[in-house]
């Protein structure tokens, strides 16, 4: 029985030899050739396969592509793809050149964060994106080049380490004319170029995550961080990775709960591609894929359970779902309900974009217990410990700041060592910004965020830059957005807003200019806010600042009188 909130667990795998994720999926084609890696199920009944052959031979044509371009071992690849076959390509294509894949996002219609991005990366000669849903992505990306042309080379003063642009367009979409194609590349065969010797301490993988400023951090990964997940030799979620499962996730493969680990583990995996359009009822259609693909496991964050738990009756008679996979929030007592409806087991991971999966927890029948996430998985060296604000350890059912010590901590922040300081200590420990308590049998329960950061569906929201978008409204004073708890999101942006002098903006005003701006077009995700408040002052603190806590509470308040 523990007495301090500090465990530690020891390396206990076994090395098969396999050091990079190119190795994985090398290994991975030999033993399983031409079966199924990666399933683009569809809404209508049809299905794109890509074999474990495919992705090792066209991967490694893309490689051999990027290296005759001029792409060397520390160069980095930028994909702006929605999930989709060319997506796998590029992504371990990059990798295989022993360039690193960096996985980005535009989030305003004005480029301004991707060409922050792109000065941030710098050593960046590459960019392999898709226009976006009509058009949107490839209006913002041109205005910023001066020349593009087939082969692919482009010119451009704002991005200048910039030179080559690769599209992927469906055959119905004709928004990049004039622009290289992903699979051009894919396609060329280049027998004599040799590929570089990739290493385990290499660049892999850079993920795109929040910055409070408005400009992104990338989470930089080696390949030995990647590779930790293999690691993993004990507990609920090792036994999830079981080559005998079928999941079905169709996140983005841009976000860590999305991203195919799969190719690692040598699993199945069915998904939906990124250009499949959304259809009336995703739950049905969610359902069929399910049912036609035969899959047992469902990874979805909490709305999407809660939505399939109100719908029990309408799973079929043969569903195969054993085990639903959930992470990405704090787990309220309504996830529950799913259990022994939707599926018999409720399978909860906490993880992190810099740290990745930690911790892993089964609930079955009544054992559900609210914000458990489980216990430490067994595998690579990993250590947790709960902090009090003097980085001192309190004692077990204790509140504090849970900070992560593990061979898959991130690297960096690309090219911020400022920002990298902040939440890594000299030795090695990661700050994670979560509140969490750790009990004497070892179980982790994780509440929420330290900082104003807001957890809504899964997704981290930095109010900094919801802030920073409705200020630039010329009805708008000062903006600040506060979390609004939510039973099923656990918490909803809310929009306090101080009027310009003489402004009279209102609520629908303020809702269709934030979807005006924002690059949001596709619905799977929102950060917008579900509710805007309108104040002649805001509370301060002694110094004059907005008093958050307080304009938390006057904000709730204003909300709950509004929902009765």
């Amino acid at each position: 029985m523990l007495s301090e909130s500090y465990i530690k667990q020891e390396r206990t795998f076994v090395d098969d030899g396999l050091k990079t994720v190119i190795e994985c999926i090398k290994k991975n084609a030999e033993i399983l050739g031409d079966r199924e890696a990666i399933v683009f199920a569809s809404y209508k009944g049809g299905r794109e396969v890509v074999t474990w052959n495919e992705l090792k031979e066209k991967s490694e044509a893309v490689a051999k592509s990027f290296v005759k371009l001029g792409i060397r071992p520390g160069d980095f690849v930028a994909i702006n793809l929605r999930a989709c076959p060319q997506w796998l390509y590029a992504a371990f294509g990059a990798m295989t050149a022993g360039a690193c894949m960096a996985s980005i996002s535009f989030t305003y219609t004005d480029g301004s964060d991707l060409v922050a991005t792109m000065e941030k990366i710098k050593k960046c000669k590459v960019l392999v994106m898709d226009p976006g849903v009509d058009g949107q992505n490839w209006s913002i990306v041109k205005p910023f080049l001066e020349e593009y042309s087939p082969d692919g080379e482009v010119r451009s003063s704002r991005m200048p380490y910039l030179k080559y642009l690769f599209g992927y367009e469906k055959d119905e979409e004709k928004h990049m004319v004039g622009v290289g194609k992903i699979d051009d590349v894919i396609n060329d065969a280049n027998p004599d170029v040799i590929l570089p010797e990739i290493t385990e301490n290499m660049l892999a993988l850079l993920f795109q995550t929040s910055g409070s400023t408005g400009v992104p951090k990338l989470v930089a990964h080696t390949h030995r961080n990647l590779l930790c997940i293999r690691e993993s030799t004990s507990g609920p979620a090792t036994e999830a990775l079981e080559a005998k499962n079928v999941p079905f996730n169709d996140r983005p493969f841009t976000w860590l709960g999305g991203f195919p680990w799969s190719v690692i583990s040598g699993q199945k995996r069915v998904t939906i591609s990124g250009f499949e359009p959304l259809p009336e009822d995703r739950v049905a259609g969610v359902i069929d894929v399910i049912t036609r693909e035969r899959c047992n496991i469902l990874t979805a964050l909490p709305p999407m359970i809660h939505e399939m738990t109100i719908r029990k009756n309408e799973l079929p008679s043969d569903w195969p779902l054993t085990i639903l996979l959930t992470g990405g929030q704090p787990l309220k007592n309504v996830i529950s309900e799913a259990i022994g409806s939707v599926a018999p087991v409720l399978l909860s991971i906490y993880g992190g974009t810099e740290f990745s999966i930690i911790t892993s927890g089964l609930a079955t029948g009544s054992n559900f217990r609210e914000y458990l996430c489980g216990k430490l998985i067994g595998g690579p060296r990993l250590e947790i410990k709960i902090v009090d604000e003097n980085e001192e350890i309190v004692p077990v059912n204790t509140r504090g700041e849970l900070y992560v010590r593990s061979d898959a901590i991130f690297q960096e922040y690309l090219n911020d060592p400022v920002k990298t300081a902040a939440v890594k200590t000299s030795d090695g420990w990661y700050k994670s910004d979560d509140i969490g308590m750790i009990n004497e049998n070892g179980e982790l329960f994780i509440y929420g965020r330290k900082s104003f950061l807001i957890i809504s569906g899964g997704m981290n929201v930095a109010p900094e830059i919801l802030e920073h978008a409705l200020e630039q409204h010329p009805g708008v004073a000062t903006a600040v957005v506060v979390p609004i708890p939510d039973e099923v999101h656990y918490q909803v942006p809310c929009a306090c807003i101080l009027r310009e002098k003489g402004s009279d903006v209102t609520e629908e005003q303020m809702r269709a200019y934030c979807e005006g701006i924002h690059n949001d077009k596709v619905g799977l995700f929102t950060i917008l806010p579900k509710y805007y408040l309108f104040f002649e002052t805001l509370p301060e603190t002694i110094t004059g600042k907005v008093s958050r806590p307080s304009l938390i509470k006057i904000a709730q308040g204003m909300v709950q009188d509004l929902e009765n």
